[in-house]
């Protein structure tokens, strides 16, 4: 079948599930498994890396290590803002995801020849972070794009199954590939994933017929401006920034920053010279220039009350735009800003959420790994396989007891008010990590072993919080966007995460932060992120767009 044959539309009559959704969740089962099997090992591995290559001390090597793990991370939730242009406007998401899957390969095969160099490994985590970040927000949305009017009910269920099968490689993955690190070595460990990254991208090529393929618009040479433009803008204004290391003076980085900006925006003018378009960069900067200009207090004046709360005739910014393009396009914009600023916040949680790939693993290595009950010895990277095992039991208690009994108790849980209460358990959480720190470092001078056993109960509480803001938050996001720009807003979901990264960056670079000090400031951070989020939430007023 030719790519001209491809259903660009979805049975709107079909009440079952599409044919593409197995070949969609089989990909991503194997595509996780080699991204958590390979970061499960790379705090480890990075601080054996650096005090090999003399960066201070342990403790220097594992901050060091800390950080690029959680630049590692950023990279990989802040590129699928590109990733989600470049799907949207000149590629499709199939196209997207099949060839930055071979990106992703690659990187996993620099991991696997140079694990024992520090540009090896450079090289090999941004190829990772491209490919990885590139078709994060394609995937999800993809999922999406699969479903009509008449089984749209089982969108839900498709996201739970979703994240499911994401735990379930995670969980294999991060019990694996610490272990064949030990025994076989880091090429191994890092090759692994490799072979099961090939096998994901060979498993989305094969369901290629039965996918919908939406397709990109306007695609050909205005697209690739479209592409080009948006992410020089995207990097000058938060790419540049987010990247930042000493490397660089600021110097530097304000004139590497104008430049980008200044090329996108030069781009961008030269695309709507030859045809003007109706996207969210154009219509933003029409309705600012209107805003500024005194139009749309104008026609706020002369404008009837609509009676539709979604009509934005009388909206402070976007009346000009609406005038001008339409409600059904001027709506995009709107719900970008509006879901950004509702999960802006949400970047504390996956500050905070990251951190079982570092500071947790970091506290692992200073306890005692015997666990008695199964008379075995664990490796500190192997306990975050306590985090995906937990998802999938935690999923459906979830689903059949806990929240139907909320229901019943008269405690209606929408997606905000879930995402809220999982914000404050993370906080919880990281208050019990740090109270458990506090006894590790006692524990420092009597030599007696803090059992590991102790991070079941912070793991289970910031798992529920997951399980109530991550799942929840991805199908909230694709929910509110119009259908011509779920890409970009799972982008900007995903970018919540990059931020959080960074977070954690800056925090671990303040002076005298131990590790004691540092989960007490997170858990502070935490709390109140969640309470202006439940804030923000009470006043938010928006709009589910099915197919």
């Amino acid at each position: 079948m030719s790519a001209k044959a491809w259903a660009s539309e979805p049975d709107h009559k079909q009440t079952g599930w599409p044919a593409g959704v197995p070949f969609i969740i089989g990909n991503e089962g194997c595509e996780r498994f080699s991204f958590y099997g390979m970061k499960s090992i790379l705090q480890i591995h990075l601080t054996a890396l650096f005090v090999l290559q003399g960066i201070g001390n342990e403790v220097l090597a594992e901050e060091h290590a800390q950080e690029l793990v959680h630049l590692f991370i950023a990279g990989v939730y802040a590129f699928p803002m590109i990733g989600a242009l470049v799907a949207d406007r000149l590629w499709g998401k199939y196209n997207t995801i099949l060839w930055l899957s071979l990106v992703y390969c690659a990187g996993h095969g620099v991991l696997a020849v140079s694990e024992d160099t520090v540009g090896g490994m450079y090289l090999g985590l941004a190829l990772i972070a491209i490919g990885s970040g590139g078709i994060k927000p394609c995937v999800s949305a993809n999922v999406g794009d699969q479903f009509g009017r008449s089984n749209w009910h089982l969108v839900t269920k498709v996201f739970q199954a979703f994240y499911f099968i994401i735990n379930f490689g995670s969980f294999f993955a991060t019990l694996m590939i610490p272990w064949l690190k030990q025994e076989y070595g880091a090429s191994v460990a890092f090759g692994i994933p490799g072979v099961l990254m090939f096998i994901a991208t060979i498993i989305f090529w094969a369901g290629r017929n039965k996918f919908i393929h939406i397709p990109p618009k306007p695609a050909g040479r205005l697209g690739v401006y479209d592409a080009l433009s948006s992410s020089l803008l995207f990097m000058g204004f938060i790419g540049l920034p987010m990247f930042f290391t000493d490397i660089l003076s600021i110097t530097a980085l304000l004139a590497t920053m104008a430049i980008s900006i200044i090329a996108g925006f030069a781009i961008f003018n030269r695309r709507q010279s030859i045809e003007q378009d109706d996207g969210f960069l154009a219509v933003t900067i029409y309705a600012v220039r209107n805003l500024l200009s005194g139009e749309n207090k104008r026609l706020i004046a002369v404008a009837d009350q609509p009676e539709d709360q979604h009509d934005l005739r009388r909206n402070w910014l976007f009346c000009s735009a609406r005038e001008k393009f339409g409600q059904e396009v001027t709506e995009g914009p709107v719900a970008v800003l509006r879901i950004i600023s509702v999960f802006f916040l949400v970047s504390v949680f996956w500050a905070l959420f990251d951190q079982h790939s570092s500071s947790w693993i970091r506290q692992a290595k200073r306890m005692d790994l015997h666990v008695a009950l199964l008379n075995i010895d664990l490796l500190p990277s192997q306990i975050a396989a306590l985090n995906p095992l937990m998802v999938m039991i935690l999923i459906p208690i979830n689903n059949f007891f806990i929240y139907p009994a909320m229901e019943k108790l008269g405690l209606a849980l929408t997606p905000l008010r879930k995402m809220t209460i999982g914000m404050f358990m993370a906080a919880v959480a990281f208050a019990a990590v740090a109270l458990i720190q506090m006894q590790v470092d006692a524990s420092q001078e009597t030599g007696v072993l803090v059992p590991v056993a102790w991070q079941v109960l912070p793991y289970f509480i910031m798992t529920q919080a997951e399980v109530m803001v991550s799942i929840t938050g991805l199908e909230f996001a694709y929910t509110q966007a119009p259908r011509r720009m779920k890409s970009t807003i799972m982008g900007f979901w995903l970018l919540t995460v990059a931020l959080g990264s960074k977070l954690v960056i800056i925090v671990t670079q303040m002076p005298d932060m131990g590790l004691t000090k540092f989960f007490w400031v997170f858990a502070v951070l935490m709390a109140a992120a969640a309470m202006l989020f439940g804030l923000r939430a009470r006043f938010y007023t928006g709009k589910d767009y099915s197919q």
